[in-house]
């Protein structure tokens, strides 16, 4: 047994002050540093070249993970080509299909404004252009040369009618005859005031000239016809001779072969498509549709789709838009879904009803899968899983090496064709241990993508360079806060503190978010007090403000005890009786709270009766500590000799279940006391597991055990007796807190470490544990040797004359 001294109790850091100043800064330096496996790990896997070499990211949110990966993804990312701006157009040779262009970084951009332009200049000059008197001219020229051709279809009727003393009569709809009779115009309802003989010559002359007029103008409808393809031709040459200098130059102005074959499509595509630039009926302004499918002409159902889509045809989506970027793109999602990996469309009502689907396409929002294309994805692991859908799409699309996109048809959204779109990103999840090792163990895709696991410690050792590490970066962190500055000696408290966190006075906790929260509350508190820096002494207020607010539940189950409506005895002994020590955890706050744990024994062959586990609120393991006190009384003290007796052990006034085995070892006292009948100091509570062999194991929470226990002890008055039984092996994991650390060296409160169970027992009963002598017994003054001899009375047989 070994009684603790103060400065077993607590680790103090000191920091070169030196060596502080010369601060390391950047996240890629504090996690070569602070982590040094997990940076080994992903810098291996971004050197891997072989195909789904994607990364699975462990750890504690809190740690830095996310950026200390963005400074690695960053880095690599550096080192990658820069991927190609992204367009969507449409298939101008199979409507209402689309295709995607590719462009250097920022020309993307350039080619969407280019082309926009290109179609608004169109839009505005085109009608000019036909409007003009150069137009005007020729398209004269036309009708004057269709008036000629129907002039001279018409000349021999004209002139049979002279020969024949008939007029022809030119009106706006038709053609009038009339008999000329000694200079007169007569009709041929007018001829039956004429002789009989003279009746019949001009009623047949005019059969004649009318049936001569009617075999003119059976030519019209041909004349009419090659008037309005000339017409035709003359407008798409009219319209060529704008479009072909602006086409030439957009070719030169985007010099790519691909690029340059639908420019020329488009060219084609505007003069096969006048009349959405020129307020005409489209069988009026163009000679054919040079646009369609292959080359050739477009059916009548693709003329009318496209023509639904209207000017939407020539329109230009730049997906994925790299204007900016220095390096490969690096992005991060927290809250991933379908739509915004693989993107989604903009739909306005007149798209919806008017089966605009290119409109749709053209305004096609890209997921950040195509975004990322040539870079790093990183995504939520806990935002994937939360819709399956969305785990089996990703999935997919990583495994194939390409986005395919299936637009559903509901009674809303128009089906739009997507090509797709080939896929060349890698994947970085960021989640918990417990997602990577269920999707290794469920899906057997899952290691054939992620072949990198990198994993964030929860906990370091806490030497000198960590410490130094930590303070450097917190600082760096925490610089651009514009807040009061912090000294030193306030980050080396927020080290102890994480040193307190990982329940080990030689491990440090690694979640910078939970010590970035206690300093900015410390800056808070200093401002609240009028200081004008941070302090180690802020920072300890800070800590214990924080435990003041969240304290109200601690609060209530200790004035239970102080108010005795929670029985436990600080004072004197008493017979299978012993205070215990458990942690009890509301939200994120963690207490000590001790419990009062009673035995009786007695004449019997039972054994030990656990009553939690008999009425169902003990865990498992709670139950297996139970059975291993009776494999401890049987072979210390039954080896050779089987010695009957009943026995229950119960903690008192909890109410709720009991799961652990961290009061075994004050379980083992009550009962040994109970059949022993030796009394227990009652000053002291213990708290440690035991094995079979008597050895007191390690336990949780031992910091906040003692702690709970000494509260309740300084409410009810501290004697200067009272403390705690702690294992040997807690000893490292003990960062008390300042009022716990002066009261043992004031000499009120006291803790002791050991490391067997006969230790325990010497303490607490004031008795010599005692040792087998070499007739195989006990001294009869001791504690065994008590124990014994109640056995032995237990298992006496009564005599006859009883």
């Amino acid at each position: 047994m070994q009684k603790l001294r103060v400065d077993q109790l607590y680790r103090q850091t000191q920091i070169d002050t030196d060596a502080f100043e010369k601060n390391e800064t950047g996240a890629e330096a504090f996690m070569q540093r602070f982590h040094p496996r997990a940076y080994q790990s992903l810098n291996f896997g971004l050197h891997l070249k072989r195909n789904h070499n994607h990364i699975f990211i462990m750890g504690e949110p809190g740690v830095g993970r996310i950026g200390m990966t963005k400074a690695l993804l960053n880095k690599a990312a550096a080192a990658k080509p820069m991927p190609d701006d992204v367009v969507l157009v449409a298939d101008l040779k199979e409507p209402p299909k689309t295709r995607y262009l590719y462009f250097p970084a920022g020309q993307g951009h350039e080619f969407k404004v280019a082309i926009e332009q290109f179609i608004a200049q169109l839009k505005h000059q085109l009608p000019l252009v036909f409007d003009g008197h150069g137009y005007q001219l020729r398209s004269q020229q036309l009708e004057r040369k269709m008036a000629a051709e129907q002039e001279e279809v018409l000349r021999p009727a004209f002139e049979l009618a002279e020969q024949l003393s008939i007029d022809i009569l030119q009106t706006e709809n038709n053609f009038v005859l009339h008999a000329i009779v000694d200079g007169k115009k007569m009709r041929l309802a007018e001829l039956k005031s004429l002789p009989a003989e003279d009746q019949a010559r001009y009623t047949e002359a005019l059969d004649l000239v009318e049936a001569q007029l009617n075999e003119g103008l059976t030519r019209f409808p041909t004349i009419q016809h090659e008037f309005m393809e000339e017409g035709k031709k003359l407008n798409t040459q009219v319209a060529e001779e704008q479009v072909t200098p602006l086409i030439k130059k957009l070719k030169s102005r985007f010099e790519n072969e691909v690029v340059g074959q639908y420019l020329d499509d488009l060219a084609q595509a505007v003069l096969a498509k006048l009349h959405l630039f020129w307020d005409q009926s489209a069988d009026q302004v163009t000679t054919s549709n040079n646009g369609g499918s292959g080359g050739g002409s477009a059916s009548p159902l693709e003329e009318l789709m496209l023509d639904q889509q209207g000017l939407s045809q020539f329109g230009v989506n730049l997906l994925v838009d790299h204007r900016g970027l220095e390096h490969a793109p690096v992005i991060y999602e927290q809250n991933a879904s379908l739509p915004k990996l693989f993107g989604y469309a903009i739909q306005s009502g007149h798209q919806g009803l008017g089966g605009d689907t290119l409109g749709l396409a053209m305004n096609h929002q890209a997921g950040l899968l195509q975004k990322a294309n040539g870079g790093f994805l990183m995504l939520s692991m806990q935002s994937i899983l939360k819709d399956p859908e969305i785990w089996s799409s990703l999935k997919a699309a990583l495994m194939s090496r390409q986005l395919s996109f299936d637009v559903p048809s509901t009674n809303s959204v128009v089906p739009y064709h997507l090509p797709d779109f080939p896929l060349n990103v890698t994947l970085v999840l960021l989640g918990q241990a417990a997602h990577f090792y269920a999707l290794q163990e469920i899906d057997a895709q899952f290691s054939r993508l992620f072949k990198v696991q990198v994993e964030f410690e929860v906990e370091l050792d806490r030497t000198p360079e960590h410490e130094l590490a930590l303070v450097q970066q917190l600082a760096s962190e925490v610089a651009n806060w514009d807040d009061l500055p912090v000294e030193l000696s306030a980050y080396e408290r927020l080290t102890e503190y994480a040193s307190r966190l990982a329940e080990d006075k030689n491990r440090l906790y690694t979640n910078k978010a939970i010590l970035r929260d206690v300093l900015a509350e410390a800056n808070a508190f200093a401002r609240a007090k009028g200081a004008s820096q941070v302090t180690r002494d802020t920072v300890e207020a800070t800590i214990a403000q924080r435990e003041f607010h969240t304290g109200l539940m601690e609060d209530y189950y200790h004035r239970a005890i102080i108010e005795q409506q929670v029985l436990i005895s600080l004072t004197g002994e008493h017979i299978g009786q012993v205070n215990g020590l458990t942690v009890m955890t509301v939200g994120r706050q963690s207490f000590g709270q001790p419990v009062r744990i009673t035995a009786q024994a007695s004449a019997g062959d039972e054994g030990v009766v656990d009553i939690e586990r008999e009425i169902e609120m003990a865990g498992p393991i709670h139950s297996k500590g139970m059975l291993i006190l009776s494999g401890y009384v049987r072979g210390r003290y039954m080896r050779y000799r089987a010695l009957g007796f009943s026995a229950s052990i119960v903690i008192e006034q909890t109410y709720d279940g009991i799961e652990g085995d961290s009061a075994s070892s004050p379980e083992l006292y009550a009962l040994l006391s109970a059949i022993a009948q030796v009394p227990m100091r009652q000053d002291l509570a213990v708290t440690g597991s035991v094995n079979q062999f008597g050895e007191i194991q390690p336990v949780g929470g031992i910091n906040e055990k003692i702690e709970g226990f000494f509260k309740v002890c300084k409410a009810r008055g501290l004697t200067g007796q009272q403390g705690v039984v702690i294992p040997q092996a807690n000893v490292r994991h003990l960062m008390l807190n300042a009022e716990v650390r002066d009261a043992v060296d004031q000499g009120v409160f006291h803790i002791y470490a050991i490391e067997h169970v006969d230790e325990g027992l010497a303490l607490l009963s004031n008795l010599e544990v005692g040792e087998l002598n070499e007739e195989g017994h006990y001294p009869s003054h001791s504690f065994n040797g008590h124990l014994l001899q109640a056995l032995e009375r237990m298992n006496e047989k009564p005599s006859d004359s009883d």
